[in-house]
């Protein structure tokens, strides 16, 4: 053999022979074969079938990271997607499914900073050792368990992660998503309701049956949320009836609220009030013009047509609301 050649393969069998103290970091099987020669003698004796023990073993060390990732996983593109729905999906009309989308990005990229610390939180577990060298962790058995090992981690680590969601509100951005849509809907009905009923003021409430209580956020003349008792004055009376009142002079009603006009500030007349109903028949809310006025700006009462009219923008509201409910 020539002189180079000699010291090529004094060489290579130094590097096989370093390559061959390396230990695998399941279990202190050498990672690669040292030489072809020493693969051929390894491939002439079948290696020794693991325990049952070993292979429950093998799947615990598999599992055990696995668990940490997928509580990384899911913990972070829920609480992301959840706060990407409610900040920006409102406001830009970003569907919960992109939400979600955006949300997994963020959950892959803390997955890939957060790698590193699964397994070096792994490690200072001291997690039993199987003792099986490569060619018994390449057995078909032993890949089973690897494999059922991580998937059950998985499972475990993603459910851990749910767990968030029993403290967040999963049905705020709907909430808030179907207001937006109901608010810029019944502002276009109210404004053009006082206008075209000549009313000082036009009012739309929904009704909250769990509290009892009659609330808007959409009043001509108003700012901020308005709250009444589900059961008192003449929008009270109409809900509780199920009809449509129409009162010329609110304060010989007995029916009428005096307290509503002392906090805002505003004299109520003539009053028009009208239940709001759903397909089936129940009442979701009412529709409430005050203070007739003439083209004079005098007072006047609300007449027949007003009547039919206001029944007309009640069939409407419900529509809308069937649209965006």
């Amino acid at each position: 053999m020539p002189p180079n050649a000699m010291a090529v393969a004094r060489g290579t069998i130094g590097l096989t022979r370093r390559l061959c103290r390396q230990q695998s970091p399941w279990g202190g099987s050498p990672r690669y074969l040292s030489s072809s020669v020493s693969a051929r003698k390894e491939g002439l004796s079948t290696p020794e079938t693991p325990t049952t023990e070993q292979l429950r073993i093998v799947a615990l060390r598999y599992s055990i990271p696995m668990i940490g990732f997928g509580f990384m996983d899911n913990l972070v593109m829920i609480m992301a997607g959840e706060a990407i729905d409610q900040n920006f999906g409102v406001v830009l009309g970003i569907s919960t499914m992109t939400a979600a989308g955006f949300g997994q990005c963020f959950s892959d990229v803390a997955g890939n900073l957060s790698g590193g610390m699964v397994d070096a939180a792994c490690t200072r577990l001291n997690l039993p050792q199987h003792s099986l060298t490569q060619s018994q962790l390449d057995l078909k058995i032993s890949r089973i368990y690897r494999t059922l090992g991580a998937c059950v981690g998985v499972v475990t680590g993603c459910l851990l992660g749910m767990c968030c969601l029993v403290f967040i509100d999963t049905d705020a951005a709907d909430r808030a998503r179907r207001a937006k849509e109901l608010q810029s809907i019944f502002e276009h009905v109210m404004d053009d309701g006082k206008n075209l009923f000549q009313a000082e003021r036009a009012s739309l409430f929904m009704l909250d049956r769990e509290k009892n209580e009659l609330w808007s956020q959409v009043a001509t003349g108003t700012k901020g949320i308005i709250k009444v008792d589900a059961d008192s004055g003449l929008i009270g009376a109409s809900v509780k009836s199920g009809e449509l009142i129409n009162v010329a002079d609110a304060y010989e009603d007995k029916r009428f609220n005096h307290d509503v006009d002392k906090e805002s500030s505003f004299r109520t007349k003539s009053v028009l009030a009208i239940p709001v109903k759903n397909d089936e028949g129940t009442i979701i809310g009412a529709i409430q013009m005050m203070n007739k006025k003439l083209k004079d700006g005098s007072d006047s009462e609300f007449t027949a047509d007003d009547e039919n009219l206001v029944r007309m923008m009640a069939s409407h509201v419900t529509s809308f609301i069937r649209i965006v409910g």
